[in-house]
């Protein structure tokens, strides 16, 4: 019996050993392989550059190669600063253009440039002596963009614009700091006009030229107790199950996450007084811009539409389920309300709307999808729907074909 007895001990023993070598070993397994990549140098030149009325826009003769998780692609700007081939200012004979404006929807920088709205719409509206204009900036907001076509886009005399709205438009209508913390222009509203808050900007600081003499340590793994494994798991969980993550947070068991969604999800679901406040003033900011823009745009006997650009999680059922477990789940959230009431303002300052939310949908629910899953814009398919909204329209605006 004694002798039974530590065998079984000495069994226990060897598996608690074995159990803390393999999690030994796993950790440090880890800590190696969850180590962040040392930066790659981007290959090219810079595609970007700060300008003092925008706060930054696309750099003339700029090419780059960009990677991501999910994509990789080839960014080539023109002589005039427009991702695309070189097109004067001034059409030939007999050419008429369409300008597509917007932020990173409408620039592509995730998509090869055939591939774009530009080029597939470029393509299709080549017969008609048609050129059309990439003129979306990467991070821009509705003022940038109406910015940006008093300074530069009118230049080349468009019949037609169409301009992609999407739904963090909203918030950094009011704000004077753009995408990545970058300065950017606002207008204000007195006396009931839109005034240029601020109309020349600075350039943002170098800093010590002599902190890049060497390079910088590559990071360690991430942990949480110590522990780069469990910080794993803990960070899976969060992405999976956001709400059992909250729970197990309570007890330390993962680590503590905000409940509070970023403020460009407010239009979805504001709380309280402040937020129902804030929003208000997105709408009424963003109202006012877009009727200035369109009446702008008019006034030089162009036509003005506007693409409205749901956000994957306005399309996709698993990410609208994972912002609600991810955030207050006591907010009253709409999955519709940016989409609806940019609807509402649209028709009451006669600016046609163009929208492919269904067709988008329905490929969200099929294998293809038409979102990049990590980046969070458009694929190829996105694109094509996009473009198979985009493309009748602008037909019957130049009477191109039936």
């Amino acid at each position: 019996m004694r002798r039974r007895a530590a065998e079984w001990r000495l069994r226990l023993l060897l598996a608690a050993l074995s159990i803390v070598l393999t999690v030994a070993v796993l950790e440090v397994a880890a800590r190696v392989l969850l180590r962040p990549s040392a930066p790659r140098a981007a290959l090219g030149t810079p595609i970007s550059e700060f300008s003092e009325t925008l706060g930054w826009r696309t750099r003339a003769g700029g090419a780059q190669r960009i990677r991501r998780e999910d994509f990789e692609v080839t960014i080539a700007i023109n002589s005039l600063g427009l991702r695309g081939p070189e097109i004067a200012y001034a059409a030939r004979p007999g050419i008429r253009r369409l300008a597509v404006m917007g932020d990173s929807f409408a620039h592509g920088y995730y998509a090869e440039e055939p591939e774009t709205l530009r080029g597939r719409l470029a393509r299709a509206l080549d017969s008609c002596e048609l050129e059309v204009l990439n003129a979306g900036g990467p991070g821009y907001s509705t003022d940038q963009e109406w910015i940006y076509f008093t300074e530069e886009i009118r230049k080349y005399e468009p019949r037609e614009v169409v301009l992609l709205f999407y739904s963090n438009d909203l918030q950094f209508n009011i704000e004077a700091m753009g995408t990545a913390e970058r300065e950017k222009p606002v207008f204000v509203e007195r006396k009931g006009r839109l005034e240029l808050l601020t109309r020349r900007l600075s350039p943002p600081s170098e800093g010590d030229p002599g902190s890049m003499a060497q390079s910088p340590a590559r990071p360690s793994a991430p942990t949480f107790r110590g522990s780069a494994l469990w910080g794993f798991g803990a960070s899976r969980l969060q992405r999976s199950r956001p709400d059992w993550s909250k729970a197990l947070s309570g007890y330390g068991i993962t680590p503590a996450v905000s409940l509070q969604p970023p403020r460009e999800f407010l239009p979805f679901g504001p709380i309280d007084d402040h937020e129902r406040a804030l929003v208000e003033e997105m709408w009424r900011r963003t109202t006012a811009l877009l009727q200035g823009f369109g009446d702008h745009v008019r006034a030089t006997g162009a036509g003005f539409s506007v693409f409205y650009v749901p956000a994957r999680f306005e399309v996709n059922d698993e990410a609208w389920t994972f912002v609600r477990r991810r955030y207050e789940p006591n907010r009253p959230w709409n999955r519709d309300a940016v989409s609806t009431r940019i609807e509402s303002v649209l028709t009451a300052l006669d600016i046609p709307l163009l929208e492919a939310t269904e067709a988008l949908r329905a490929a969200e629910k099929t294998e293809a999808k038409a979102y990049l899953p990590l980046d969070g814009h458009w694929n190829s398919l996105g694109n094509e729907i996009a473009f198979q909204t985009v493309f009748p329209a602008m037909r019957r605006a130049f009477s191109c074909g039936t």
